[in-house]
């Protein structure tokens, strides 16, 4: 997927994100830090484990995030799939998170788990009202 140099600019200098997930026709939203991987096309996020978008996520991996900018009045809905992974396989994602985020009570520790989520479409918007749609 081609994604803009405006669209890229946020992903990286932007911290916060919001994390939607589903079950059972259950959306459930989360206000969560995170990390654009550009040329991987991919976002790092990470979450305790015992938490209620890990367990959705277990169980319905199709996701949104919702990233804003005030300052330029854009936005960026992200839609794809998450992926939890097993502590084996988290080095270099944890490592290239805490750099950007550096927030270890949120990225270091015995119950965080680690998500990866591939970007397969776009929802841009502006200040104006333009919508944008871009498929993977």
């Amino acid at each position: 997927m081609e994604i803009s140099k405006d669209i890229k600019d946020l992903l990286i200098n932007e911290k916060l994100c919001i994390m939607a997930t589903c079950w059972e026709d259950k959306p459930y939203l989360s206000l969560m830090n995170f990390t654009y991987l550009e040329s991987e096309n991919k976002v790092v996020l990470s979450t305790r484990r015992n938490s209620k978008k890990y367990d959705n996520i277990q169980k319905n991996k199709h996701i949104s995030l919702l990233v804003f900018s005030s300052f330029d009045g854009v936005s960026a809905t992200l839609l794809g799939t998450a992926l939890t992974l097993e502590a084996h396989e988290e080095a270099y994602y944890r490592d290239v998170h805490m750099q950007k985020n550096n927030m270890p009570q949120f990225i270091l520790g015995e119950n965080i788990s680690l998500i990866v989520f591939s970007i397969e479409n776009l929802v841009i918007s502006n200040s104006q009202d333009e919508v944008t749609y871009i498929d993977q």
